[in-house]
């Protein structure tokens, strides 16, 4: 158990010292603690758009310096490990000149899952990797255990946010496509919030393919109508070759390869969606279809413009994330994981019956790019994982922190271990917890039966003059963003040469181009996932550099407004064919 006490340095001023036993730390300097702080805050190195995060406050000396050196653009995040030497150091003034300065933001938790849900709030997903991360003097080794905990939610909390912005970035062009071609399915669908609270306190199954899958997925036929069954689209042939239908398939993956894991497949479940998915899986998907607010903004549009609520569920990283919300929400309990690997079993990535069950890896191999890395098991031996993977681990278990009022088993019967669950082995829990028909197609069969959505003629006419506006307005918005790509690669080419010309006319065109821009919000608000990568290039591809000269700033500048104008033209060209298919499916819809 750790202590502190406050005695006086060498020259007067005040410094901490951290009892442990028989042993005794000085946090800061036994002689001059704020010259200390000074030096160790001149060797802090940043700009204006770094992120600092400190472990270690003790009585503020250093970050006194540190903040006297920031601007207020600076994100400056603290972390003190001893909650009594904070609230001791706040109570009594040491932190006064800091404590309230704007864009600072403390931590001072001990449980892991509330250290990585602060950090994913205090940390930008859009500016992680201006992340400056510092520790103070002897910390590190006084907080041994505390600051590995805090280094690797850290890890984990940046990991998660590369993963998930990575995934936006690179599909966001075609989850705009998609989008667009599965705008008619809408009204053949029924929201996935008429099933919210449908199964309050009936036992659940989330089917995953992992390459476990294969130890008990023949069990399934014991728990079908005694328990809510959910596959993950990966894993529907695997259930469908055992003879084994689920009570609910969920896709959401918008890549033309997630269709392999549909192809040839009659089933009759319900499919949860979001209307990013592969069109495809839609177009020959044979079973009912449920509708959700799940992965992009796109649902969201529509609830507005419509008035409708499909249901707003949490998706997470991964398609099995997204699996255990609409569960949890459906009201059940307990809620039991098989197939959840989150893991190479043998070096298998999935499991028999899946589109992947031949795929493996080689961990050994330099072709291999993936990080690979050992983490704790079901059964306590080690099992490698990759950050991919972790980051869905990571996912499951700040869902379950945050919702604890559950019971969640793991029968994987293999894989990695999730906090916050009980391992079980799947044949015990059918005997425990699945024991009597509960009806479950039946209810889910009247669900269906009277929920599905219907526009009233105005709502149809409405969403269809909306769509008719917003095409015509980015036809113009197109041409105005030429024109300014245009004189913006003009101005940039007379800075190059150094031509003495008067770039005033050009600006003030630009500033009027600029201001229709910032008038036609409404109009970016369809397009507003391939604009993403716009967006993401000006932010990271035009920092300025430091000892910038006149020139170098003004030939950055006219070609960040180059990209910046070119990107919008690009992206509504891209989407104009989609707006318009969107559009002759609302005229279709409404007969004109």
């Amino acid at each position: 158990m750790k202590s502190f006490e406050i005695i006086k340095a060498k020259d007067g001023k005040d410094t901490l010292v951290i009892k442990q036993g028989d042993r005794k730390y000085f946090l800061h300097s036994f002689y001059y603690p704020e010259k200390e702080g000074e030096e160790w805050a001149n060797g802090v190195q940043f700009d204006d758009e770094t992120i600092i995060l400190v472990y270690g406050i003790g009585l503020g000396y250093h970050i006194n310096f540190l903040t006297r050196k920031l601007s207020l653009n600076n994100r400056l995040i603290l972390v003190e490990p001893l909650r009594e030497v904070f609230e001791y150091a706040l109570s009594n003034g040491y932190y006064d000149e800091f404590k309230e300065r704007p864009n600072t933001f403390f931590i001072t938790e001990n449980s892991e899952e509330n250290l990585k849900n602060l950090l994913a709030m205090y940390i930008p997903w859009d500016n992680f990797e201006n992340l400056v991360y510092k520790d103070f003097k002897q910390y590190p080794k006084i907080f041994e255990d505390h600051y590995k905990m805090f280094s690797n939610c850290l890890i984990e909390t940046i990991n998660v946010m590369r993963i998930n912005r990575n995934t936006a970035l690179y599909f966001a062009s075609q989850w705009q496509s998609n989008f667009m071609e599965n705008v008619e399915f809408i009204f053949r669908s029924v929201p996935a919030k008429s099933f919210f609270d449908l199964f309050k306190d009936i036992p659940a199954v989330i089917v995953s393919a992992g390459p476990s899958l294969d130890k008990n997925i023949r069990l399934l036929k014991e728990a079908k109508g005694k328990s809510v069954i959910i596959c993950v689209g990966t894993a529907l042939k695997a259930l469908l070759k055992e003879g084994i239908e689920p009570d609910f398939v969920v896709s959401i993956d918008g890549s033309e390869k997630n269709f392999k894991h549909f192809k040839s497949c009659s089933v009759n479940s319900p499919l949860l969606y979001d209307l990013t998915v592969y069109p495809r899986i839609l177009k020959e998907y044979k079973g009912p279809l449920i509708i959700g607010r799940i992965a992009s903004d796109f649902s969201a549009l529509f609830e507005e413009k419509l008035s409708l609520e499909f249901g707003t569920l949490n998706a997470g990283p991964s398609v099995a994330n997204l699996s255990l919300d609409f569960t949890y929400k459906m009201g059940c309990n307990p809620i039991v994981f098989i197939g959840q690997d989150l893991a190479y079993l043998n070096n298998r990535t999935h499991a028999s019956g899946t589109t992947y069950e031949k795929n493996r890896i080689n961990s050994n191999s330099d072709k291999d790019k993936k990080e690979y890395i050992y983490v704790d098991g079901n059964y306590g031996e080690k099992v490698l994982t990759d950050r991919v993977l972790l980051s869905f681990k990571t996912w499951f278990e700040n869902y379950i922190y945050k919702n604890h009022d559950r019971i969640y088993i793991n029968a994987t019967e293999g894989g990695a271990f999730i906090k916050g669950t009980k391992v079980m082995n799947f044949k015990d829990v059918i005997d425990e917890y699945m024991t009597k028909d509960l009806r479950i197609n039946r209810r889910i069969s009247e669900v269906m039966a009277n929920n599905k959505i219907e526009l009233k003629p105005e709502q149809i006419d409405f969403i269809r003059a909306e769509l008719e506006n917003t095409i015509k307005r980015l036809k113009i918005i197109k041409w105005d963003c030429l024109r300014g790509a245009k004189l913006s690669k003009k101005m940039y080419n007379e800075y190059e040469k150094n031509i003495n010309a008067d770039t005033t006319r050009i600006l003030a065109i630009l500033d009027k181009i600029d201001a229709k821009l910032r008038n036609s919000k409404e109009s970016f608000l369809l397009i507003s996932s391939i604009l993403n990568i716009v967006t993401t290039k000006i932010l990271k591809g035009f920092k300025s550099e430091k000892e910038e000269t006149e020139k170098e700033k003004k030939l950055r500048v006219s070609m960040m407004s180059y990209t910046l104008y070119y990107g919008i033209y690009e992206s509504i060209l891209q989407s104009e064919k989609g707006l318009e298919k969107a559009l002759d499916t609302i005229k279709n819809i409404s007969g004109g």
